[in-house]
């Protein structure tokens, strides 16, 4: 189990970044200010977000403590934990972890990857209203065994930018899907993960509205790895499992490069070529 438990303090958190450790890990939003830092103490593995809260976990542990300070919300914190802090806990317990969204299929989950505002949430909401239910959103977890690659579930907050908001008559967020229990186990369900759809966004107004290809080996290989999340202070040991993890799952899975013209004119194409993908991916796997 991993169950959160919340300890408020009148102190600032997280600490100025000066006082954190010279070794802290710093991580970049897409506007190049800092989301976060990470850094390992001892046994214990720390998540501080500027402005909200720090977040602390173990290996073995069965618990995310989260430091906020007296007046931080709630629901800030918990959105926080669900979209940021797990993931990362689970990909240091032995997961791993794609920048994706994710829609599930009759044959098991469809990851869509991509850099942030590349439309993985709108597309992946796209085909829910095509009959796929989501999955994830941001974060698709997954371990890979003997039997395959599983797509693990976690509770997630669905967010969609106001455009597309506005074109599914939704709000632009919405959540959390899945339980809304913070007493998670590892694997609240688990499915199959059958295919890789890499987004690409076509660089050119001349290029076809939606081209699907799959990638070879090598490709898929590092394909995954840009969009592979980790936390980064860790040991040798789990980095090598790490690395045979993605390429066990390049060679066990389809992994599609799909390049595709922007604008949300284009969406309804771009959703025919990927379910076409899902559909021939459950037919093969």
């Amino acid at each position: 189990m991993l169950r959160l438990n919340i300890e408020r303090t009148d102190a600032v958190v997280p600490p100025p970044a000066w006082a954190l450790n010279s070794r802290a890990e710093v991580w970049h939003d897409i506007q190049g200010g800092i989301s976060a830092y990470a850094e390992v103490l001892g046994e214990e593995h720390w998540i501080h977000l500027p402005g909200l809260a720090s977040f602390r976990f173990s290996r073995g542990g069965g618990e995310i403590a989260a430091t906020v300070t007296s007046g931080a919300r709630e629901e800030l914190v918990l959105d926080a934990y669900r979209r940021k802090v797990l993931p990362m806990a689970l990909q240091v317990c032995g997961r791993e972890v794609l920048h994706a969204s994710g829609v599930r299929s009759p044959a098991g989950v469809a990851a869509l990857c991509g850099p942030s505002e590349t439309g993985k949430s709108t597309i992946a909401f796209g085909l829910s209203r095509r009959g796929y239910p989501l999955w994830a959103d941001d974060a698709v977890v997954f371990e890979v065994s003997g039997h395959g690659a599983q797509a693990v579930s976690l509770p997630f907050n669905m967010r969609l930018r106001q455009s597309a908001a506005t074109l599914f008559d939704v709000p632009e967020t919405r959540g959390p899907t899945g339980s809304s229990n913070d007493a998670l186990p590892f694997a609240l369900e688990t499915a199959p993960l059958v295919a890789v759809c890499v987004l690409q966004r076509a660089d050119s107004s001349a290029a076809p509205r939606v081209t699907v290809c799959r990638l070879s080996l090598v490709e898929a290989f590092a394909a995954l790895l840009d969009h592979s999340c980790c936390f980064t202070p860790q040991d040798e040991e789990r980095k090598r499992r790490m690395i045979h993890n993605y390429l066990d799952l390049a060679a066990g899975i389809p992994i599609f490069s799909v390049c595709f013209q922007t604008g949300l004119a284009n969406l309804p194409a771009v959703l025919e070529e990927i379910e076409r993908v899902i559909g021939e991916s459950g037919q093969t796997n």
